[in-house]
């Protein structure tokens, strides 16, 4: 698998099927995430990714654009839910909420090893609170 079909079976694994086994495997062990979310290691990323179940049912994740180069995927994604459980102090509102975010991997020896992403906070606060009414 080259380390663009990587990023794009870990986006539809990790977010849209709920295959955390899959994101253990295509993840080092000490996975290192420079966002906020700070995950280091791959058990960390898995219950990042069940946290956002929590909080959205039905979420998918679309690689909309991708490029690879020297074992770097940098990836446009978009992100769609139902809000379906507390996100940010908001209270379930049944609300879709769509956003997308720029995602950047390193991968070596087959595994994802590194990540820099930062979902638009700001943005899926407005829809939240947008929704609440």
């Amino acid at each position: 698998m080259t380390p663009k079909q990587l990023v794009a079976r870990f986006f539809q694994a990790g977010y849209t099927d709920q295959d955390y086994d899959f994101v253990l495997q295509c993840m080092a062990d000490d996975y290192f995430d420079h966002s906020p979310a700070a995950a280091r290691s791959n058990r960390d990323a898995v219950g990042i990714l069940q946290l956002v179940a929590q909080q959205f049912s039905g979420f998918t994740a679309e690689m909309l654009d991708s490029f690879a180069e020297n074992g770097m995927v940098a990836a446009r994604v978009r992100f769609s839910g139902v809000h379906t459980g507390e996100c940010m102090g908001v209270a379930p509102t049944g609300a879709r909420i769509t956003f997308e975010a720029l995602e950047n991997f390193r991968v070596e020896g087959g595994k994802i090893v590194e990540s820099w992403g930062y979902w638009p906070d700001k943005d899926i606060e407005r829809q939240l609170l947008a929704a609440r009414g």
